[in-house]
């Protein structure tokens, strides 16, 4: 192999939670941290170029794994609705939140002890 010293290794980690058969991955991840931005399921899906339909199965999958809900929805009314995440689902973003956070710092390091001089 050439090794060319003009092109930069890096390292890139995805992780997954698995709750029996159904998966809590970044791809959920996102849609709740957009929610607790937006306030709108809608608008999370609509960010990430999800269906409506695709956007609630992957959440109505999630929940039904987990047993318990991830979010609360107002529908209409003087404000117009919206969704927050439920205590249960801003616990468990937390927790993926800072799971993920300490796996990267620690994957950064061992990066740099195998790969540091290569």
């Amino acid at each position: 192999m050439i090794h060319n010293s003009s092109q930069k290794l890096n390292f890139n980690t995805k992780i997954k939670v698995i709750f029996n058969d159904s998966v809590f991955g970044p791809g959920v991840a996102q849609i709740m941290e957009l929610v607790q931005n937006t306030g709108s399921l809608s608008q999370a899906y609509r960010t990430m170029n999800l269906s409506p339909s695709k956007g609630w199965r992957i959440i109505k999958n999630t929940e039904k794994e987990l047993g318990f809900p991830l979010f609360e929805t107002v529908i209409g009314g003087k404000d117009g609705g919206g969704a927050r995440l439920t205590k249960k689902g801003e616990d468990l973003l937390n927790r993926y939140r800072s799971f993920i956070h300490q796996l990267n710092v620690e994957a950064e390091k061992l990066y740099n002890k195998y790969f540091c001089n290569f």
